[in-house]
């Protein structure tokens, strides 16, 4: 019997339902922005109730994939999920396993290097663009008190995983910059000029195209700044990585 034939759990089914929209909107050849269709028509095409389609629907919504709206124009339209939907679930796993600032940091030292390396095989000029700015934006930062020269580097950290083109890695990286920014900590100020100059030449590696120099360069800046930060910080990166923090940084909110 093949998986859509198997019996369903009544508690299972709106999930179920859910599962065969998003397959379907695929067989159909339908777009972000394009209608599913009325309800009415969804409850004949899928067989179940208009609670069970609701559910369905509802939980789409939570996970970013459908927008519904009231009116006489307006029903369920795919959407393209954003990475904080990534961001929200990820810290939420990662709050109950326990994990720290220093658990990012090392998911970091493993990932950052590589997605280097990636961007300068795939990269396009408008990434080279994008990166220039960035170092550009740091560097006019750098003396700067406050949190900018840390939201800069956030931003700039997801820029390189963009460049990378791999979606995977565009999905995670921003999720592990929401964990950066849900712990207080800060950037050193003695340390800044150092870390500009080598995101600059990490930069340069990747619009010349060599992926070893990328991946060393970025290598050697999280370096420096996990050390730096052991240093002078080591309370900080014992910090739990909480999700009601995770989540007010990826839905833009302030805590209360």
């Amino acid at each position: 019997m093949a998986a859509s034939e198997r019996p369903v759990r009544r508690g299972a089914l709106p999930a179920h339902t859910a599962r065969r929209i998003m397959r379907d909107f695929l067989d159909r050849g339908l777009r972000p922005g394009d209608a599913l269709a009325g309800e009415a028509t969804l409850v004949e095409r899928y067989g179940v109730s208009r609670g069970t389609l609701r559910e369905a629907l509802r939980l789409l919504t939570h996970l970013g994939a459908v927008t519904v709206k009231v009116g006489p124009f307006g029903g369920p339209r795919l959407t393209t999920p954003g990475p904080d939907v990534v961001g929200s679930a990820l810290g939420m796993v990662v709050q109950f396993r326990g994990a720290t600032l220093q658990t990012v940091f090392e998911a970091r030292l493993a990932i950052d290097p590589a997605v280097a390396a990636l961007a300068a095989v795939h990269r396009d000029d408008t990434d080279l663009a994008a990166l220039d700015a960035s170092v550009a934006a740091l560097a006019s930062a750098q003396q700067r008190r406050g949190p900018q020269y840390a939201k800069l580097a956030g931003r700039h950290m997801v820029r390189v995983a963009e460049a990378s083109h791999n979606a995977m890695l565009a999905t995670i990286v921003p999720a592990l910059a929401a964990m950066h920014a849900s712990v207080p900590w800060r950037y050193p100020a003695g340390s800044r000029v150092e870390l500009t100059e080598r995101v600059q030449a990490s930069v340069e590696a990747i619009r010349m195209q060599d992926a070893e120099a990328a991946s060393e360069i970025t290598r050697s800046m999280l370096t420096l700044l996990i050390e730096d930060i052991a240093s002078n910080q080591r309370p900080q990166l014992e910090s739990p990585i909480l999700w009601p923090d995770v989540d007010e940084v990826v839905s833009g909110t302030d805590g209360d």
